[in-house]
């Protein structure tokens, strides 16, 4: 027992420690291999760009700009929902007030607005200078319903200079629809006598490509050929008159 203890306790000979030093380094040298070996075998390439490249081709010379014809507020209000309005007008009580004779907030109280000249409640103090609301008004322009939709549309377009930081409703889809049931919703509060403006009339036809005649009705006259009679009324399926030939000339 003597013996083994004092062998136990002998430190590790130089040999032992090689060949631990040998089973590391080995190891090492054989997944430098590996790993150099994979890289021979196997190509890699960095991508130029990072993630998924697409490619795109250039777009074209842009056309000439659509210009948006006048909007139809006679249409567009008869069918507004004053309900869906009266929710959207939730998006506004932060700045405002909607009931009668309300404070001014961050901005002015909205009741009677519809018909109300630009920039004109009492008490409040309006952004100034050039592109402001109050040189909206300067003219004498009230908030009817073209100025409404495009101040609601886009605040900062309409007044470049206002204090209003609200981005507007502007939806591509459902801005239009939502800014006509508010203006609808707004006219309710103390604008009723503000009438509705009549819906824009249909557009004209064209004027290239002149329509075919209906069924039945007569041909316009070709060119050079005299015009029917007042009151006359061709046969139908008569044909047209042709110039008799010359006689034959007589014997001598």
């Amino acid at each position: 027992m003597r013996l083994r203890d004092r062998e136990q306790g002998q430190p590790m000979s130089d040999l032992g420690f090689n060949k631990i030093a040998f089973c590391v380094l080995g190891t090492g040298l054989a997944l430098i291999g590996l790993n150099e070996a994979s890289h021979a075998m196997f190509h890699h390439s960095e991508h130029e760009f990072p993630g998924y490249y697409v490619e795109v081709e250039e777009a074209g010379a842009a056309g000439p700009a659509v210009v948006e014809g006048p909007r139809d507020y006679g249409t567009l209000l008869a069918a507004a929902d004053i309900a869906k309005g009266e929710e959207q007008h939730k998006k506004c009580v932060q700045c405002h007030t909607f009931d009668q004779g309300g404070a001014n907030l961050q901005g002015p109280n909205l009741y009677g607005v519809v018909g109300r000249k630009i920039a004109s409640h009492a008490g409040f103090k309006y952004s100034t200078g050039d592109g402001s609301i109050t040189a909206k008004g300067a003219d004498g322009s009230v908030w009817d319903f073209e100025h409404l939709d495009h101040f609601i549309e886009r605040p900062k377009g309409y007044a470049p200079a206002t204090a209003m930081n609200f981005a507007g409703i502007n939806s591509r889809i459902t801005g239009l629809q939502d800014r006509m049931n508010l203006i609808a919703y707004l006219r309710t509060l103390g604008s009723e006598s503000v009438p509705l403006p009549a819906p824009l009339p249909p557009a004209a036809a064209p004027a290239d490509g002149a329509a075919a005649p209906a069924d039945g009705a007569a041909a316009p006259p070709a060119d050079g050929a005299a015009p029917a009679a007042p009151g006359a009324t061709p046969a139908p399926g008569t044909p047209a008159p042709t110039t008799p030939a010359p006689a034959p000339a007589a014997p001598h």
